[in-house]
C-alpha cells in the first residue's frame, strides 16, 4: 500500500465515523436523553462546526512543527478514547463536553488533504482531488446506511462505539505508514524555508476570500437539510424504517460515486471550469427545491440531481483553490477556506432548527435552494463573468 492509498483509506474511515449519526441526531437525543427539541439538535450540530472552526487552525500551526502522520497517530487515539468516554456519559451536559472534545481532536484528520497535496505532483493532483472527493462521498454512504442499520438492530448508542472503532483504525493506519517507512517527510529543516509562506492579507488574497464566500453559501445550502432529513423522510413514508432513511440520505453520495465512474470510463465533452461550476450550482439548487415537494419520487429525483452537482462542485472548488494558492501556502489557505465552510455549516445548523420549529420540515430545502442560487450569482459575478475573467491571474 502506497502513502496515497493509506491516506485515502484514513479519509474513508474518518468520514464514516462522522456520518454514522449525522442523519439521526434527533432520534439519538430523543432516545438517549429524552431531548426532542429541534433547536437543541441544531445547536449541537452548530457547536460541532464551531469546535472544528476554532481548533483546525491550531492543527495547521502544529503541522508546521511536526509531521502530519505523527500528529494524527496521537490525536485519533485521543479522539477514540473521548468517544468511548461519551458512550458512558450519564447526562446531556457531560455528553456535550466529551463529544465536543472528541470532535476537536478528530478534526485533525483534515490535515490529510493539504499533506497529500504536497506529496503529489502537478500531473496527479487533479486526479487525487477527484479520488478524495468520491472517497468522502462513499464514506457518507457507508456511514449513513450503517448508522441506520445499527440503530434499528442495537440502538443509537451502538453508533458511538462504531465511531470510536473508526478512529482506532485511523490511528493504526498512521502507525503502520510510519513504521513501514511509507511516510514522506514534508517539513522544511531549514529555518529560513520554514518561514517562507507569505503572510495572509485581505488585499493579497482577495480571490481566495471570494472563493471562500462562495463555498460558505455552498456548504450552508448543502448542510441545511441534513440534521432533520430522516425525520422528513419518515413523515413521507414509513417503508424500510431507519435503514431506508439512511439509504435515502445517502443517495447524493451514491450518485457521486457513479459520477466518478461516468467521468473515468466515458469520454464527455469538457467545459470551461467556471461555466461548469455555475451550471452545477444551478442544478444543485433545482435538486434542493424538488426535495421540498412532499412526494417520495420527486424527493429522490431531487437527491439524484443534488448528488451529481455536489460531486462536480467539490472537485471544482478544490481545484480552484489549488490554482489560487501555492504548495507552501496551501495548508494555511485551506485552513481559511475551512473556516468559511464551517461558518456555512454553523449557520445551517442554527437555521435548520429554527426553520423546522417555525415553518416545518420542508422549509430547509427551500432556503438551501435559495443559498445555491445566491452562490451561483456570486460565482457568475466574481469568477465566470467577462470582468472576472479579465481580472483573473492564477
Amino acid at each position: 500500500m502506497r502513502l496515497r492509498h493509506g491516506l485515502i483509506l484514513m479519509t474513508l474511515f474518518a468520514v464514516i465515523s462522522d456520518a454514522l449519526l449525522i442523519p439521526f441526531y434527533p432520534q439519538f437525543f430523543a432516545q438517549r436523553y429524552g431531548q426532542t427539541s429541534p433547536w437543541h439538535v441544531g445547536a449541537y450540530v452548530a457547536f460541532i462546526s464551531i469546535t472544528v472552526m476554532c481548533v483546525f487552525p491550531l492543527w495547521v500551526r502544529v503541522a508546521r512543527r511536526f509531521e502530519t502522520l505523527h500528529i494524527l497517530q496521537v490525536t485519533q487515539g485521543i479522539a477514540a478514547a473521548l468517544c468511548l468516554a461519551s458512550y458512558w456519559a450519564p447526562g446531556l451536559v457531560s455528553y456535550w463536553g466529551l463529544s465536543m472534545a472528541m470532535f476537536a481532536f478528530k478534526s485533525s484528520y483534515l490535515l490529510n488533504f493539504p499533506y497529500l497535496m504536497r506529496t503529489e505532483t502537478d500531473a496527479t493532483r487533479a486526479g487525487t482531488i477527484g479520488l478524495l472527493s468520491v472517497t468522502a462521498h462513499l464514506g457518507v454512504v457507508l456511514g449513513a446506511v450503517a448508522g441506520g442499520a445499527v440503530i434499528e438492530r442495537w440502538g443509537v448508542q451502538a453508533c458511538v462505539l462504531l465511531m470510536a472503532g473508526a478512529d482506532l483504525v485511523q490511528m493504526a493506519l498512521c502507525s503502520w505508514l510510519i513504521r513501514s517507512r511509507r511516510m514522506v517527510p514534508v517539513l522544511a529543516h531549514d529555518a529560513q524555508e520554514r518561514s517562507a509562506p507569505q503572510r495572509f492579507s485581505l488585499a493579497g488574497h482577495a480571490r481566495i476570500l471570494q472563493l471562500a464566500v462562495v463555498m460558505l453559501l455552498f456548504d450552508f445550502g448543502a448542510a441545511l437539510a441534513r440534521p432533520f432529513f430522516s425525520v422528513y423522510w419518515g413523515s413521507l413514508t414509513h417503508f424500510g424504517g431507519e435503514a431506508m432513511a439512511g439509504a435515502a440520505f445517502a443517495v447524493p453520495k451514491i450518485v457521486a460515486v457513479a459520477a466518478l465512474v461516468v467521468h473515468r470510463w466515458l469520454t464527455l465533452p469538457e467545459q470551461h471550469p467556471t461555466r461548469r461550476t455555475l451550471a452545477n450550482l444551478l442544478l444543485g439548487a433545482l435538486g434542493l427545491l424538488l426535495q421540498a415537494a412532499p412526494d417520495v419520487a420527486t424527493l429522490l429525483i431531487g437527491r439524484v440531481l443534488l448528488g451529481w452537482a455536489l460531486y462536480q462542485l467539490v472537485i471544482n472548488f478544490d481545484v480552484q483553490l489549488y490554482q489560487l494558492s501555492t504548495p507552501d501556502d496551501f495548508g494555511r489557505d485551506y485552513g481559511v477556506i475551512n473556516i468559511f465552510q464551517n461558518c456555512g455549516v454553523l449557520l445551517a445548523s442554527f437555521t435548520a432548527g429554527s426553520l423546522v420549529a417555525t415553518h416545518g420540515l420542508q422549509a430547509p430545502f427551500a432556503v438551501a435552494g435559495a443559498a445555491f442560487l445566491l452562490a451561483a450569482a456570486l460565482w457568475r459575478w466574481r469568477f465566470a463573468g467577462p470582468r472576472a475573467a479579465a481580472s483573473f491571474h492564477p
